[in-house]
């Protein structure tokens, strides 16, 4: 080798039959890693580097060779270089020998072992200087003339090489910085991203998902139909593959899949048509946020005391059932029956309003165990209530009542084993026919409740004298 290296470098024929050997080796498709190791081993270069300026004005260095070179030492080599030449007057310079001297610092193997050494500028078409070229040989070189010719020839065939492949190289890591960026953010975004091919396999399955549903991508992977995990009905799962693989939703839908463990879930999902016409699914779970927003409407209708409804909220249930009616719908037909609790200010005068309170939740408990699920059962004052009873005339509703009295008297409310059996009065407006008015109707039942209060309490008045 080393011999060879000698007929190169100090015989010129030699050096073109080399040239003429590397040149078809040194293409733009190589990289410049791979295009510097070419060089250095057809010429017997113990190192050979590329310096070359950056678009940002900073520097890439790429070594090959025995040699290991850092950047730093490059970039000192090169500034004692520049400051002991005029930029303008050369450009090859040549070392005969203790090149290892000026690019190494004493402990590098390399300070005593490299001699002979070659640096050429790499010029644009405005011979303006974006970079370097470097070789360096283990043994002083006696003809360095023929080095420098072979490698002004190398350059000029190169310089727009290098240019090429560092365009290149900086664009395949600004890709790569791009896919490393996508796939951060494909990963740790706070939403839910999956994609199932045609085939129904899962493909795509970040963290949030495995996150939110319990599954890893490993698990789903092994089940043969990945969405009976989720959607365990078979309908459910059938509108679901038919709204990604059929026609995919742009906007966010609600879905209902279940976790791992067996939990409900509400989900927003959309679907994202991709160029290679895969789809991608983005969801975001909300199924704290729908619990929330559940609570704060039972909240917002509910009686804090009874769990019966408010008062705002049975008229809008009586103005529904009224508007039902008035449409004449099958069994819209309806009964109002509203209570006043008999002697309520006695109770909270000798007992205490703590035993008021509970006095009024289990008359709202004995009313909930006899109505039918379909009925509405609201408080519309402090002892007074709101009950609607569907499909019910106003003997139905006397008979219920009656059966009320009956269950109090028989299930005392029991207070430091003392009982207090409580007693309402009644009035019944029966709703069928002709649409009524709100207020027209609580008035009639209010006036049936005032006449049974006055005739004794303890019983229901039906307010058919009142029609």
């Amino acid at each position: 080798m080393k011999e060879n290296r000698r007929e190169i470098v100090n015989d010129s024929m030699q050096a073109l039959h080399a040239l003429a050997k590397l040149m078809p080796q040194l293409h733009a498709q190589c990289s410049l890693a791979d295009m510097l190791e070419t060089i250095s081993r057809a010429l017997g270069a113990s190192l050979a580097w590329v310096s070359v300026n950056g678009d940002d004005g900073l520097q890439r260095v790429v070594c090959a060779g025995e040699m290991t070179c850092h950047p730093f030492e490059v970039a000192d080599f090169l500034a004692d270089t520049l400051l002991q030449r005029h930029p303008r007057s050369w450009r090859v310079v040549y070392w005969k020998e203790n090149i290892g001297r000026a690019l190494f610092p004493h402990q590098h193997p390399g300070y005593a072992q490299l001699q002979s050494g070659v640096l050429c500028k790499l010029s644009t078409h405005n011979w303006h200087c974006s970079g370097y070229f470097f070789l360096a040989f283990n043994e002083r070189l006696y003809s360095l003339p023929i080095l420098k010719n072979i490698v002004v020839v190398l350059v000029e065939k190169l310089k727009d090489y290098f240019a090429e492949i560092i365009a290149r190289e900086k664009t395949a890591q600004e890709m790569k910085r791009v896919v490393t960026q996508y796939k951060t953010l494909f990963e740790r975004a706070p939403v839910l991203m999956n994609s199932f091919d045609k085939f129904n396999r899962c493909v795509l399955w970040n963290a949030e998902c495995e996150k939110v549903f319990g599954w890893t991508m490993a698990e789903i992977a092994d089940h043969a139909d990945p969405l009976s995990l989720f959607y365990p009905d078979p309908e459910e799962r059938r509108r679901v593959r038919e709204s990604v693989n059929v026609s995919p939703l742009k906007d966010m839908y609600e879905w209902h899949p279940l976790r791992k463990d067996g939990t409900p879930l509400t989900v927003l999902w959309s679907n994202i048509l991709l160029p290679d016409n895969s789809i991608l699914n983005i969801g975001l779970d909300i199924t704290e946020r729908k619990k929330a927003e559940q609570q704060l409407e039972v909240k917002a209708t509910t009686d804090d005391l009874t769990g019966c409804y408010n008062r705002s909220a049975i008229l809008q249930q009586l103005e529904l059932a009224l508007e039902a009616n008035a449409r004449q719908e099958v069994n819209s037909h309806f009964c109002v029956l509203m209570f006043d609790l008999d002697f309520f200010k006695q109770i909270n005068d000798e007992w205490g309003h703590p035993v008021g309170d509970a006095a009024l939740l289990h008359f709202c408990n004995s009313v909930r165990e006899l109505v039918p699920s379909d009925s509405a059962l609201g408080r519309v004052g402090g002892e007074e209530f709101l009950l609607l009873l569907a499909q019910t005339d106003g003997k139905g509703a006397a008979q219920l009542s009656a059966r009320l009295r009956t269950v109090l008297e028989t299930n005392p409310l029991i207070v430091d084993e003392r009982k207090l059996s409580l007693s309402f009065s009644a009035g019944v407006v029966e709703v069928c026919g002709e649409q009524q008015d709100t207020s027209a109707l609580l008035r009639r039942a209010d006036k049936a409740l005032y006449e049974a209060k006055q005739t004794g309490r303890g019983k229901t008045v039906v307010a058919a004298d009142y029609l």
